[in-house]
């Protein structure tokens, strides 16, 4: 099969661009090629995340000029973001397109993928048996690690705030930081402000027996259920609103944290929101979304980090985490893997948004539907 990986070109609404990770790494490109494989990777892909053309010729790719030729050529697209306006003529009848789809509220481009019968793999989609979603975990740790630092820049005087640290010098009180969710991106949030020397409580929602395990392998960690008085006890006083949880479909008419109970934090108090949900469970950034160019916004008197996409600033390290977890089903695919002929409960299948000219991700086809009927 010929595999394509492009250079990436998602950019926010000022034009300014916003994802720097690669879809394929040379040792990606190594591995497929050892199956029999053909893999082109477009002029200037992986520059952003330290990768030359010379490696990846090395590696067995064919360096081509333009992403044009790419999508010409390709049977697969294995790249990271959905595919922008530009791209969308590009599609060939029932190419596979392998990549962080999200489909929801992007009724043109799922339009054009129908158009175009291409079999559309969402790798947030894709789910393993016990429920897990593993091309999204890797990126959930480092966005919460990232936010995690972009906290403490923020709380320092070279960005206009009163210079706090986050913690580990005797006679200095640590900072304090309150991190809303115990999942992947919460946990890496948590182990990151430890490391610190930071006092930290974590909220949790209702995974108790996850909670104890973090009180249990981070001593001094507090983990509290989120009850309106739990979180105001926690906000009082703290220097560090992180907020890593993702907010039920069923509670988005409600909110954890309104804005006068921001005022029960610091003064000089910063809030990061990784879960950027439009809907999410801050009041203060419902509907706000910052970007890499400009990342803060004063709201509320807090200064607000609300970047979506946040790991693409770790490109290198982004760029190969990715490719660990998304190798293994690529090469499934483009063994012989077909859509028509597999259980409709298997990982792949799953992560299907769209194929044969259809939606079939039942959650994505509700919206589109919907859509359709106005």
């Amino acid at each position: 099969m010929i595999i394509g990986t492009d250079k990436e070109r998602k950019a926010d609404n000022k034009g300014n661009l916003v994802e720097w990770r690669v879809g394929v790494t040379p040792g990606s490109v190594e591995r497929l090629k050892r199956l029999g494989h053909t893999c082109l990777v477009e002029s200037g892909a992986g520059a952003a995340a330290g990768y030359g053309d010379d490696e990846y010729e090395q590696a067995g790719a064919e360096i081509v000029p333009t992403q044009a030729e790419v999508y010409a050529r390709a049977d697969m697209l294995y790249k990271v973001k959905e595919p922008q306006k530009a791209e969308w003529g590009l599609f060939r009848k029932g190419q596979i397109l392998f990549t962080y789809i999200h489909a929801g509220n992007r009724f043109e481009m799922l339009s054009n993928l129908l158009e175009h019968e291409v079999v559309g793999i969402a790798y947030e989609d894709v789910q393993v048996s016990d429920g897990r979603l593993p091309m999204l975990e890797p990126m959930s740790i480092i966005a919460g690690h990232i936010a995690q630092q972009k906290a403490y820049a923020y709380l320092l005087t070279d960005t206009g705030n009163v210079g706090i640290l986050s913690g580990n010098l005797a006679g200095v009180p640590p900072a304090k930081v309150v991190i809303l969710g115990t999942g992947f991106a919460g946990q890496a949030a948590i182990r990151a402000a430890r490391a610190s020397g930071s006092q930290v409580i974590a909220v949790y929602r209702d995974n108790f027996a996850r909670a104890e395990h973090i009180m249990l392998n981070y001593p001094g960690v507090v983990c509290l259920k989120s009850t309106p008085d739990n979180v105001r006890q926690a906000l009082e006083g703290s220097d560090i609103l992180n907020n890593c949880m993702t907010w039920p479909i069923t509670l988005r008419n409600e909110v954890l944290i309104s804005t006068p109970m921001l005022d029960l934090m610091n003064d000089h108090a910063v809030v990061v929101d990784v879960s950027s949900e439009l809907q999410g469970g801050l009041e203060t950034t419902r509907g706000v979304h910052t970007s890499h160019a400009e990342p803060v916004a004063r709201l509320a008197g807090k200064t607000h980090y609300v970047v979506p996409n946040v790991p693409a600033i770790a490109a290198r390290s982004a760029s190969i985490a990715l490719a660990n977890v998304t190798l293994p089903w690529a090469e499934v695919i483009v063994g012989g893997w077909d859509w028509r002929n597999v259980a409709d409960d298997s990982p792949l299948y799953r992560g299907l948004t769209c194929a044969g000219g259809r939606v079939i991700n039942s959650v994505v086809k509700e919206w589109f539907d919907s859509v359709l009927r106005r």
